[in-house]
């Protein structure tokens, strides 16, 4: 049946059905890891300008990354390649393309190419696989348009909610947890997801635990005062740093005499919120103070109103005494093309694959409205070629604001400014929202202020792309991860704890505190720390999290490892037990294949 199939395959690509998931590394892939078929017809040629053009008007993915993604040799390298750039495009954690394990001339003409691919969350990969298969074969066949829509629209869909699920189980610290694991991946350490925004990057005793951009260095009590913007004022006022005066509002009348005594225009926001939820800035009426108190009340019971400071928004990124990050923040909004109306241009917007999904898409809400009202349009009219129209009263990236590089414009004093405030709240990584007239210039030569302090800012790797590889050398000390020995077990023992416990007799002999995976539970030197219960793969991952080991032994039978893959990404010892039974060699030499790509250099 299935060379039938293959006989009549009028596409350049068949996906196998059989697709296998490990939970732990294989094969040289960071796990979980998905096995399975791509099935080529080299008779059928991809009709490449047309995928390219799907790929960057529903992918998402930039020209230039695709054509750099097509220009591999082999049709196996395209596809890695894409699916990598997919995978990045969906602010996924996977840094490194599939391996092929093997490539078969099935028929001529005909090519089946066992493959490997990392997945950091399966049903994405699983999805994203899908998408991209049938990209590649509807682009080279000869559908019509209305075929091609609805089929598009189809694997759009099924795309979108794969990806939705992905980044609820990562983004609840933002863009940070993502990009700290793909960064980890990069730099070789190990990473284990905790729960959601918290990650263990590294193994054993110099492992470090992040929540998003708070670390192990992050005070309890820095965070607690960069929570409330009025604890963070007055201490940095005290410090003689400058910040805008504000009062207190326990109803909608209080807020509109604050704003009387502090003089329009005015800042309305919650004491204790981030992301710029509940913020109004430039208000210039008792109406626009009752509304947006409202606003800030029904997310916080602590409202402050503030003087509004004239200026361009900046965040300087903090970390550990340096500055790191400077970008120029402009409000979410609408750049005019003199054809469309804003209503269009929002849609527009909306509708780019970067934007699908996506919370901090401007919208022709309320404050939309009422900030075109007060332009004298409306969402029907039509801006002038180049015209920004702003559609946010704050420049939130939260809010659809957008960013530019603004680290070699920023005068030394306002570095050392944003240095200082970090320090005042104890933060050894901090984002320090600034408004000044021109960055350029010294805030003790201008009307400036530093209106929040974030302790758990978002950074990103835009205009600083080694930002999160510079946060793990620092805090991720050398030896990054625990000295592995793998025991393969062939025998037909029952169990081979004699074996472990002479191996890690061996390494302690050495000096290193070791940790052993045995039948009767986990061992630390000779003190049993866990008992068995679980599975021996996860009391094999567990082990990683130990922060008074430097070493770990375990055993598995071959099988065993061809079903789950490694617990560890690196391995430096593999010793294989034979007893007095037949071997099956073939599976033996099966397992070796999957272990030996993890074979680490000495570790350091």
């Amino acid at each position: 049946m299935a060379e039938a199939a293959r006989a009549k395959q009028t596409s350049p690509l068949r996906i196998g059905e059989q697709w296998q998931g490990l939970r732990g590394h294989a094969h040289g892939v960071r796990g979980p890891v998905m096995c399975g078929a791509l099935h080529w017809s080299t008779a059928v040629p991809w009709k490449t300008d047309a995928l390219a053009a799907l790929l960057h008007d529903e992918g998402g993915l930039k020209p230039a990354v695709v054509q750099q993604c097509l220009a591999n040799e082999s049709d196996t390298d395209t596809f890695f390649a894409l699916a990598l750039a997919l995978e990045d495009m969906a602010q996924s954690p996977v840094a490194q393309k599939g391996v092929l394990l093997s490539r078969t001339e099935v028929q001529p003409q005909l090519v089946d190419c066992q493959v490997a691919m990392p997945s950091f969350y399966p049903p994405f990969t699983q999805a994203l696989i899908s998408w991209l298969g049938s990209a590649i074969n509807m682009c080279s066949g000869t559908s019509s348009a209305q075929q091609r829509k609805s089929l598009i629209d189809s694997m759009n869909a099924q795309l979108h909610a794969a990806r939705t699920q992905l980044l609820s189980s990562i983004r609840t610290g933002g863009v940070n947890t993502a990009r700290i694991a793909r960064a980890a991946a990069e730099l070789g350490l190990p990473v284990q997801v905790l729960t959601r925004s918290y990650l263990y990057v590294g193994s054993g005793a110099n492992a470090r635990i992040f929540n998003s951009t708070m670390t192990e260095e992050t005070t309890a009590l820095g965070v607690a005062l960069a929570r409330s913007k009025s604890a963070t004022a007055a201490l940095l006022a005290m410090r003689g740093l400058p910040v805008p005066r504000h009062q207190r509002a326990g109803c909608a009348q209080d807020a509109v005499k604050a704003a009387h005594a502090l003089g329009y225009p005015v800042v309305v926001k919650p004491d204790d919120r981030d992301g710029g939820a509940g913020v109004n800035a430039g208000l210039t009426s008792d109406e626009q103070v009752i509304a947006c108190y409202a606003q800030a009340a029904a997310i916080s019971p602590n409202v402050l109103v503030e003087k509004h400071v004239e200026g361009l928004d900046y965040r300087i990124t903090v970390d550990n005494g340096r500055v790191v990050k400077v970008i120029g923040r402009q409000p979410g909004g609408v750049l005019g093309d003199g054809r469309l109306s804003v209503r269009e241009l929002v849609a527009a917007n909306a509708a780019k694959p970067s934007m699908r999904g996506n919370a901090s898409a401007v919208s022709l809400d309320e404050e939309a409205l009422a900030l075109l009202a007060g332009y004298g349009m409306t969402a029907d009219s039509v801006p002038a070629a180049d015209a920004f129209v702003v559609l946010r009263r704050r420049a939130n990236m939260s809010t659809g604001g957008t960013s530019r590089d603004a680290m070699a414009d920023m005068h030394p004093d306002n570095a050392r400014l944003a240095i200082r405030a970090a320090q005042a709240l104890r933060l050894d990584l901090a984002g320090i929202d600034f408004i000044i007239p021109d960055i350029a210039v010294s805030w003790m030569e201008c009307t400036a202020a530093i209106c929040e302090v974030n302790a758990q800012p978002q950074i990103s790797t835009e205009f600083a792309p080694a930002v999160y590889h510079d946060l793990l050398t620092r805090l991720v000390r050398e030896p990054t991860r625990l000295h592995a020995v793998l025991l393969v077990d062939v025998s037909a023992n029952a169990d081979c704890d004699g074996d472990v416990i002479a191996a890690a007799q061996q390494l302690a002999a050495r000096g290193e505190r070791v940790l052993s995976v045995r039948s009767d539970g986990t061992w630390l030197g000779d003190e049993r720390i866990a008992p068995a219960g679980r599975s021996a793969f996860a009391r094999a991952v567990a082990c990683e999290l130990e922060v008074e080991a430097t070493a770990v032994v375990a055993a598995f039978k071959p099988g065993q490892l061809l079903r789950t893959g490694l617990p560890w990404l690196h391995v430096d010892e593999v010793r294989v037990l034979r007893g007095s039974a037949p071997v099956d060699e073939a599976q033996l030499q099966a397992c070796l294949d999957l272990v030996a790509p993890h074979l680490a250099a000495p570790r350091v």
